[in-house]
């Protein structure tokens, strides 16, 4: 961690020394600076800040030569209004790109920076990126994906109170504040699409925008408002933190594999906001032809690819204020990872591991289970269609299907009911090429097997059913994104940067064993975290 900044210290490269803001010499720098600008007949440039400096710092430092700040808490220096630090302008027009002071024969190829900024400035004015369009909170409509879980419930009242605090703060009228699992009445909430009809009739005539986050999305009000009032509220828009695959996916059904990264997608973490015009425009569609696909794989990409409309509709535009760490100044949002806090840890014991396999996979799969994650199971056992006692593995019965699992894994629940020992708790079960899945109660399963709800086949895609099955009973999945269904690499390195994964899934070309000791190994450092996450109380 870089040391903390010291008062008067340098930023920016040699000789930005830092001033406080609005002081007598930067007063007058500006007005010498603003004197000489107009003497050379360039405008003054007016740039969104995706044009003032790239989203992403390089690591340990920033681009401009300096290291980040100091630990949280410790103080910054000064910063105008407009989020900048206080830096004398003959300073900054000394200071070069790289943060190194610029010879006099350079200054020419500055102000040629400057020129080229400040026409792409003005192409994106004509698109419809304005200097400042007024926008008052309660133009806003804060939608947050919350879930109907107890805890995570918890959580989004907490942000709740947070964006009403910081409203009336700034003494503007409050806005209108939602939580997802609140609007669950309408079937498919949480996919968000089936909600666009609401939105529109509901907020429509009096709101600008619909800004949706996650629970533990931090906002900044006021930097948000800043942000949000560059775009044109008349127009569509699509705003949010990009993505994209770094190659084809099997969890994208292998979208734009001649070049995945072309196709951009919204990091939920960081926030994400549709205009009034666009949701209209989508709730139009929604009712002329309904959604073609009765399930989600991923929401985000899904999304994405619904708002674009293969090319009718307007893809992400990129926001660089929309952040997932915290620190850049300029970031309207931040994210903050870690695993949930929801109690005293499970004790082993309480948990039973169930593995599903079949002979094929005894001699390959197997052998990485063991080298891996077995010796964190207290209680577990292999479930096959084949019995070997070296493994050992139990023969369920039910023969191998090449599809959907559904038969094996009702077995697996009959077998965890009647046949352990009550003080079990929990059940895990895990296919042999996964890195953990699934994970049920006691009562749950007890209430399940008790409904005669069941697979209509052997070879039924048994996630689906189980989720037909718990829906049907009140019983709501809890989702959580740190399991994963595919492997490191089908994941943008951006958004796994702010997780604490716990599982991952298959082992196609990549080496399993260094994915476990990479991504999920107990590890000291990881055990100091989770001692330091017992006594971390977030203040909102």
């Amino acid at each position: 961690m870089p040391p903390p900044p010291r008062a008067g210290g340098r930023r920016g490269g040699e000789g930005a020394a830092a001033a406080p803001t609005g002081s007598a010499q930067e007063l007058c720098h500006r007005r010498n600076f603003e004197r000489a600008r107009a003497a050379a007949a360039v405008p003054p440039p007016c740039l969104p800040p995706a044009l003032r400096r790239p989203a992403r710092p390089a690591p340990g430092g920033r681009l401009d030569g300096s290291r980040r700040g100091g630990p949280r808490g410790l103080a910054s220096p000064a910063r105008p209004p407009g989020g900048r630090t206080a830096v004398p302008v003959s300073a900054r027009l000394s200071a070069g790109r790289s943060g190194r002071a610029l010879a006099p024969e350079a200054f020419g190829l500055a102000s040629e920076d400057t020129k080229k900024e400040v026409k792409q400035s003005q192409d994106l004015e004509k698109s419809g990126i304005s200097r400042k369009n007024d926008l008052d909170l309660k133009e806003i409509v804060f939608v947050i994906q919350s879930q109907s879980n107890s805890f995570h419930a918890k959580r989004a009242e907490q942000l709740k109170k947070s964006i009403l605090k910081q409203a009336a703060d700034l003494t503007q009228e409050l806005p209108s504040v939602l939580l997802l699992h609140q609007l669950a009445k309408q079937e498919g909430a949480w996919t968000i699409l089936p909600l666009l009809p609401h939105f529109s009739v509901t907020y429509s005539r009096n709101s600008s925008w619909i800004f949706f986050c996650e629970e533990e999305t931090r906002i900044q009000i006021p930097k948000l408002l800043e942000t949000l009032s560059r775009y044109d509220p008349s127009k569509e828009w699509f705003l949010g933190k990009a993505l994209h695959d770094e190659e084809s996916t099997i969890i994208h059904h292998y979208a734009f594999s001649e070049n995945p990264t072309v196709f951009k997608y919204p990091d939920f973490a960081a926030g994400w906001a549709l205009s009034i015009p666009l949701v209209n425009k989508l709730t139009k569609r929604l009712k002329s032809e309904s959604l073609k696909s009765d399930f989600t794989i991923d929401l985000k990409h899904e999304i994405a690819l619904y708002i674009w409309d293969k090319g009718g509709g307007p893809p992400l535009t990129p926001v660089p204020e929309f952040c997932t760490d915290d620190v850049d100044f300029y970031c309207a949002t931040t994210f903050h990872s870690f695993l949930p806090l929801c109690g005293k840890p499970v004790k082993k014991e309480d948990i039973f591991v169930a593995v599903k396999t079949c002979k094929k996979f005894h001699g390959d799969r197997i052998p990485i289970v063991k080298q891996t994650w077995e010796s964190q199971a207290s209680l577990i056992e292999y479930y096959s269609d084949y019995t070997e006692n070296s493994i050992p593995t139990v023969d369920l019965g039910i023969p191998n299907t090449d599809r959907g699992h559904c038969g094996k894994t009702f077995a697996i629940l009959e077998r965890f009911l009647n046949h352990s020992q009550d003080k079990t708790a929990w059940l895990v079960i895990v296919d042999d090429d996964t890195l953990i899945r699934m994970v049920f109660s006691r009562e749950a399963i007890r209430r399940l097997l008790a409904s005669k709800c069941r697979c209509y086949s052997n070879d039924a895609p048994d996630d689906m059913v189980l989720g037909m099955c718990f829906s049907g009973l009140g019983i709501p999945v809890t989702h959580s994104p740190l399991f994963h269904q595919a492997r490191p690499v089908d994941y943008p390195k951006d958004y796994l940067s702010h997780q604490v994964p716990i599982s991952f899934h298959k082992h196609w070309n990549i080496d399993p064993v260094k994915v476990y000791f990479t991504w999920l190994a107990p590890t000291e450092e990881a055990k100091a975290r989770q001692d330091t996450q017992k006594g971390f109380r977030e203040e909102l």
